[in-house]
């Protein structure tokens, strides 16, 4: 139901500006905030014609009222409420004169902070914490040349306590900042120029000590960043999204940081879309899901995580803002109820016959969108796999020769071995052989000389003289073959 009634008074509000003229099909960037108190009564502010205007529905009569908060005003305002169920708006009138405005259901008073300020206020930003009033803007330098100063007020006891955060250069755009509360401490996010290129830093304020800390810087790289949404889920831990130029586009990035003692420590970071004009990357945290939703090309896409940001999904496409209009909005309450299935700073909603919340939720009514990075990185993977098997093969069939040339050589060796001893085996014989026969002539010389006129010995020198010439005969063959 509580969502429901925030639909009626977006269609309501809408419904004027699409009667006036003042939409086309999609995107339609206007300056509202909505806010729930814990009855749930829903406050509606929006600007138009230079006139604050709000509308109330009243949860108990189910009436909506509308009514001018304040009737010239410039279109730099903002709104929020206290524990306690006061809405509080800060605006500057045509004037110059800077009003805080505090809003109980009905009744409402005025005060002046400064009258006919001679300069304008840039991006008005009032944030509530517990029931201390926080006010923080951008008022460009004395010094020009896209030199800004960000001022805090902050009351206390009936005064205003006025501190200087932190000096600014832009290039063409001042880009909006970011407030969250961290534990004990406010934290600022916003943009300065280091050599010329965009870089987030953020100061904390302690909400204790009453002190600003000095500047801290959290990105480094050299590209150009547009917009920017801080959400903080789980303690001193930040997550940061905006928008990076790269391609010639812009993509949206996410990057979540640790603070400790001071010091922020990246934990991680991920790209999250395709190169396109990615526009408002913006946070919603509901029901234990992080969310980063973002305008491209006229529609809604968004990726959800699980685990506080370590890992994401691949985009999703939100078809039903391709075919309805819608617009982004901030939103802040003090229900603890919502406060506990939400945290978002801002959301986007489609208007019309059909209204609702879109962005997140069930993915059944999105498409899913492949990221051109990681069908690049599965091609690079791919190529990578097939380099491997080729170098792979390459060096099997290396290996394969090596061992071929290895067996071939130890035959050789082996074989060489082999012929060696037996060699060395002939020669022992030989040697034996060439013995027998010298013992063998002597003899037969003897039995010559002994037995001339014998004859009972010539068949025994017979007999010695063919053992002789087969020993020989013996030798001759062996000696050929062995010595080549």
């Amino acid at each position: 139901m509580v969502i429901q009634y925030i639909m009626i008074l977006l269609m309501d509000r809408l419904h004027n500006i699409f009667m006036s003229g003042g939409v086309n099909m999609g995107f339609t960037n206007v300056h509202d905030v909505l806010i729930m108190d814990d009855k749930e009564n829903i406050y509606s502010f929006y600007i138009h014609e230079n006139k604050i205007k709000m509308i109330l529905y009243d949860k108990n009569t189910g009436k909506a009222t509308k009514r001018v908060i304040i009737g010239d005003c410039i279109d730099e305002y903002d709104s929020a409420i206290s524990e306690d169920g006061i809405v509080y708006l800060v605006c500057q009138k045509l004037d110059g004169s800077i009003m805080l405005v505090s809003i109980d259901g009905y009744n409402q008073e005025e005060y002046f902070l400064a009258e006919k300020f001679d300069s304008r206020l840039r991006d008005i930003n009032v944030k509530l914490i517990g029931n201390q009033i926080h006010i923080i803007y951008c008022l460009e330098s004395n010094e020009g040349n896209n030199r800004f100063r960000i001022y805090h007020h902050r009351l206390k006891n009936n005064e205003w306590d006025t501190n200087v955060v932190s000096d600014i250069t832009i290039r063409e755009i001042l880009n909006p900042i970011s407030i969250i509360k961290l534990e004990d401490d406010m934290v600022i996010g916003y943009y300065d120029l280091v050599d010329n290129t965009e870089q987030v830093f953020i100061n904390i304020y302690s909400i204790v000590n009453s002190k600003w800390s000095d500047k801290i810087q959290v990105t480094t790289d050299r590209s150009t960043k547009m917009y920017l949404d801080m959400l903080n889920c789980n303690a001193n831990e930040i997550n940061l999204c905006y928008s990076k130029f790269l391609e010639g586009n812009f993509i949206v990035t996410y990057e979540k940081y640790r603070m400790s003692n001071g010091e922020a420590t990246k934990v991680v970071e991920h790209t999250l879309s395709n190169p396109a004009n990615c526009m408002y990357p913006t946070f919603i945290y509901s029901d234990g899901t992080l969310w980063t939703i973002w305008i491209e090309y006229n529609g809604l896409l968004s990726c959800f995580s699980e685990d506080g940001g370590l890992s994401w999904s691949l985009p999703y496409s939100w078809e039903e803002s391709k075919r309805a209009d819608f617009a982004r909005y901030k939103f802040t309450t003090n229900n603890d109820a919502i406060k506990d299935a939400y945290d978002f700073n801002y959301g986007f909603a489609t208007y019309g016959e059909s209204t609702t919340f879109i962005g997140f939720g069930d993915v059944e009514a999105a498409i899913e969108v492949p990221l051109k990075s990681q069908i690049k990185k599965k091609e690079d993977e791919d190529e990578d796999i097939e380099n491997d098997v080729d170098n792979e093969g390459i060096m099997l069939e290396k290996e394969v020769s090596r061992i071929q040339e290895n067996i071939v050589k130890e035959k050789e060796v082996d074989e060489s071995i082999e012929l060696n001893e037996i060699r060395e085996r002939v020669e022992v014989i030989e040697q034996a052989l060439k013995a027998i026969t010298e013992i063998l002539e002597t003899k037969l010389s003897e039995i010559n000389f002994q037995s001339q006129y014998e004859h009972e010995n010539s068949k025994k020198i017979t007999e010695l003289e063919k053992r002789v010439f087969d020993i020989e005969s013996f030798l001759s063959k062996r000696r050929g073959p062995l010595r080549r």
